[in-house]
């Protein structure tokens, strides 16, 4: 019997082909298909509307990036919101920071959050089950609108979106949104966006990078590795305040102070590392 194959978009004419190794499971919510598919390169995978997000072998890199990286650089970060991030992974590392307070999760589906936590349960590891977990279902421009509003303000806030032109999230990557975020941050604070493959969407990186240097005093980028994206990602650290280079005594000291450890792939070497940009970024953004 042939085995049957996947494929993940890369970029409307790439597709990165994996072997099955089952059948996958489909659920149908009010706003996407999600699947679970299972492979032996990656594990257990899940798409939303046929858009690789997570995938067990490799989603430590994302998660631990886009978490670890700005939640190092703060002093004492205790408040953040994630927008997105139903599978509970970026709350999940963002949890392993004690002086975390509060974790709003800004989720639009709550079958993602149900499907996610019966098949791949590793994602989460029980983050929705911590009190300092908060779920908000519904649209996150207005669950941060409303938390706005109260006058929350945030010393994180994490873009784990789906891709931006989805009609899902494009709003929330327009320049009004992001102007929301900067005027939701505290003092310190620092929002962390995932701008996307510089190979296969460069004039998507382009585009946020010029958007976030116009709402943003500070905008530092990092390069980092993840296979089921297709290799390089791009994420952005904003914040209002001018902010200087992380030093990586100051780095590991606040790793140790924290009691962090068993992280898989974020280092402080690596932190300062990611922020070297090859020729053909730098010329892409200049």
């Amino acid at each position: 019997m042939k085995q049957q194959q996947i494929a993940l978009p890369l970029a409307p004419d790439v597709a990165l082909q994996i072997d099955a190794a089952a059948p996958p499971i489909e659920v149908r919510s009010a706003f996407q298909r999600i699947s679970v598919e299972h492979t032996a390169a990656f594990g257990r995978l899940y798409r939303l509307d046929g858009d690789a997000m997570a995938a067990e072998a490799d989603e430590f890199m994302i998660h631990e990036s886009l978490a670890h990286l700005p939640a190092l650089e703060h002093p004492s970060p205790r408040r953040a919101i994630i927008l997105g991030g139903g599978d509970g992974a970026s709350a999940r590392e963002l949890l392993k920071h004690p002086g975390i307070e509060r974790i709003f999760v800004a989720e639009l589906d709550p079958v993602v959050v149900s499907t996610l936590r019966d098949h791949m349960p590793t994602l989460a590891a029980c983050a929705f089950d911590n009190p300092r977990v908060e779920l908000h279902v519904g649209d996150a421009a207005r669950s941060l609108g409303s938390l706005h509003d109260r006058g929350e303000a945030f010393d994180l806030i994490l873009f784990d979106l789906t891709e931006t032109d989805d009609p899902a999230c494009a709003h929330l990557h327009d320049e009004a949104f992001l102007a929301l975020c900067a005027a939701s941050l505290g003092p310190a604070g620092i929002a962390h966006v995932q701008l996307g493959s510089p190979f296969y969407q460069p004039a998507q990186v382009r585009r946020l990078w010029l958007r976030l240097r116009r709402v943003f005093a500070s905008v530092r980028l990092s390069l980092i590795h993840v296979p089921l994206y297709g290799g390089p990602w791009v994420l952005a650290r904003c914040s209002t305040r001018p902010a200087p280079p992380p030093d990586i005594s100051l780095l590991q000291q606040r790793l140790e102070e924290r009691g962090i450890r068993g992280l898989r792939y974020y280092n402080p070497a690596l932190h300062l590392a990611s922020e070297a940009l090859p020729n053909h970024l730098r010329d892409l953004l200049a």
